[in-house]
Order: C-alpha cells, then sequence, then structure tokens
C-alpha cells in the first residue's frame, strides 16, 4: 500500500485509507482505480507518481537516539573486528551515527550514507568527539540509497533496523541488492536487519523517557500488520511535556515491506549473495543449548546475561530498538528482529 500524489494539482491518494469522498474504499491499489479521482485533472496520464518514504526529520530525528538506545552497537562490532583482516565498512541509512561512531572507535574505517539532512547533522556533531585523530575513519554523505555511487568497495555493508524494508517494491529491493554487490569486496559481506512487527490490525506499542530533568517524551507506535499486502504501516507520535505543559506534537506515518527470513534468504540467493547465518535480536553472548541449526543456517536464540543490580556496564545493557523496543529488541512475544548475514559469492563458486 503506498500514497501517490498528481503532479499537476497535488491531490493524493493513499492505498491503505482510500477514498471516502469518491466511494473507494480503503485497501484498493492505484492501478484499480478507474474514472475520474483526482479532483482536477483526472486519472489519464502519467500525472501520478507514487511517493517515497519520507525521511527522518524534526522530533523523530531529535528522539532517535533516545529510544534506539545501544541496540546492536556491540553485536555489529564484534562481527566486524572478527573479520580476518583490516574491514572497510559502508552503512547505508547510518542516522545519526550510532553504529558508525562505535566502528570508528574501534579503528574501522565507516562510510554512513543517508537521506536525512537532520540525521546526518546529528551524526555530524557526534563525529566531532572523536577528536582529529580519529575523525577521518567516518565519512558523512547525503545521498539516496537507490542512486548509490561510490568510487570503491567494502568488506562489509550493514542495512539496521529494517532499512530494506522502506522500500516496498520487489523491483526496488532487487536493485539495491545489486546496488550492494557492486559495493562489495570479493567475498564481502553484508547484514541485513528484518523487523518483524505484531500481527493483526491495531497493535501499538509505548515508551516513554526523560529526556532533559524537566522534560519527558512519549514515543507512541500505533500500527496495522497486512499479510495479504505484505506492508504493515504505522504511525509514531511524540508527545513531549516540559513541566507537565504539553508541547506541540510530532507524528509521521511510515510503510515498511513484511518480510520474513526465508523470504529474504531467497531473494540474496537470487541476487548471488549467500547466506551465512541468521541471529535473533541481536544476539552477543552464546549460552550452550541455545544454538541449533535451521537448514544448515545458525539461528541464536538467548537469554542474555545482565550485570547485578545497580551495576551499570557499557558492554552488557544493549538495551534499545527502533521503532520498536524492549528486551532484546522485543516489545512483546510477537516482535522480533532477525538479522541475516550473507556472503557475496564469487564466480568460480
Amino acid at each position: 500500500m503506498s500514497v501517490y500524489s498528481c503532479k499537476v494539482c497535488g491531490f493524493r491518494y493513499d492505498e491503505w485509507l482510500g477514498d471516502s469522498k469518491n466511494g473507494v474504499p480503503p485497501g484498493i491499489p492505484f492501478q484499480r482505480l478507474t474514472g475520474s479521482v483526482c479532483s482536477t485533472c483526472g486519472l489519464s496520464g502519467g500525472r501520478h507518481e507514487r511517493l517515497p518514504s519520507p525521511p527522518y526529520k524534526g522530533l523523530e530525528a531529535a528522539y532517535y537516539d533516545q529510544f534506539a538506545g545501544k541496540a546492536g552497537i556491540l553485536f555489529y562490532r564484534g562481527w566486524i573486528q572478527a573479520f580476518d583482516r583490516q574491514p572497510a565498512v559502508l552503512e547505508l541509512g547510518v542516522g545519526t551515527g550510532r553504529i558508525a561512531l562505535e566502528l570508528a572507535r574501534q579503528g574501522i574505517s565507516v562510510c554512513g550514507i543517508d537521506n536525512s539532512p537532520d540525521m546526518l547533522g546529528l551524526a555530524e556533531k557526534k563525529k566531532r568527539r572523536l577528536g582529529k585523530g580519529r575523525e577521518h575513519l567516518l565519512e558523512l554523505m547525503e545521498q539516496e540509497a537507490l542512486h548509490l555511487q561510490l568510487d570503491r568497495t567494502f568488506t562489509h555493508v550493514l542495512l539496521t533496523e529494517g532499512f530494506l524494508q522502506h522500500f516496498t517494491l520487489r523491483s526496488e529491493q532487487r536493485r539495491l541488492l545489486q546496488l550492494i554487490k557492486e559495493h562489495l569486496t570479493e567475498d564481502g559481506l553484508v547484514a541485513i536487519d528484518l523487523l518483524l512487527p505484531p500481527a493483526g490490525e491495531n497493535w501499538q506499542t509505548e515508551q516513554r523517557k526523560w529526556v532533559f530533568p524537566d522534560k519527558m517524551v512519549y514515543q507512541q507506535v500505533r500500527g496495522e500488520t497486512s499479510y495479504a499486502r505484505q506492508r504493515f504501516r504505522y504511525s509514531l507520535a511524540y508527545e513531549t511535556f516540559i513541566d507537565s505543559v504539553e508541547q506541540p506534537r510530532y507524528r509521521v506515518d511510515r510503510e515498511m515491506a513484511l518480510m520474513l527470513p526465508g523470504e529474504l534468504v531467497l531473494l540474496l540467493e537470487s541476487e548471488q549473495l549467500e547466506v551465512t547465518a541468521m541471529h535473533e535480536n541481536y544476539i552477543i553472548d552464546y549460552p550452550a543449548g541455545y544454538i541449533h541449526s535451521v537448514e544448515g543456517l545458525s539461528l541464536v536464540h538467548t537469554v542474555p546475561s545482565s550485570p547485578a543490580r545497580g551495576d551499570y556496564d557499557l558492554e552488557k545493557w544493549t538495551e534499545g530498538g527502533y521503532p520498536f523496543a524492549g528486551l532484546n529488541g522485543r516489545t512483546n512475544a510477537d516482535v522480533s528482529r532477525m538479522t541475516l548475514f550473507a556472503r557475496k559469492k564469487t564466480c568460480n563458486k
């Protein structure tokens, strides 16, 4: 389900909502519309274009780190540091540089791509904290992922927090994977996070956090999942209170592709990317008895170890996740995050 806009008069048709004025029920694809729905120029010709996913901006960018937290940072750091030679990392959808910054602190070269000036502005501020001895390790670029064009290749490419799912058309997903493959070294590695949302209609989650001593922020996520459409859509709202006085409310709607791990395996293999492992919820510790094989792949579950009450340890606490969070990335039993690792196939394989 997508939103289409008329380039002439600005009329918008949202497939999830339909068009009650013109009697179109929710869920009708744009291609099925007949007659004149557009308020000025009808549906004739190629005047209507499908709108891309909006970039992260405003409060969504400002509060991103508050709720994404530490999820995935140590997981990706450990995976990349285990590489048998000096890594060079490309992160698509680098956002605020949450993961990229930690990699750069470890002496790993990272190029981060994002289409959000607001997110990149926050990442640039963090980059300055690296100091002049390490700033060169983190390169930040504003660019659309589907137009990715760099003059070098990388040993690792990261697509975290459901980045691939922002591209809801199969043609877009294939194009992105082709571009990734072009930017991978021989036997280069790619990691892709999949968000698996709650099932059904009208699900919701809520978190709250003190951002400053007098500022309380509520993050509310309300969505619906459609297996028939293979999409899920959510509205994210931030309500901010300063000294208990409500501030202007911020809201954004997002649509993402609903993909299961097996489906992604087939898609990667069709693009000559060999899946080597699947991990659930950013596993760091691998307790005995929690590793088993699923069709030859390593699927890992965990009950994470935690520090003693009252202790804070950057190497242990890994809470967070966006837009869903909770214990190891879970909000409830229906929400999960899967990470697939794949390797670029060489010509002789």
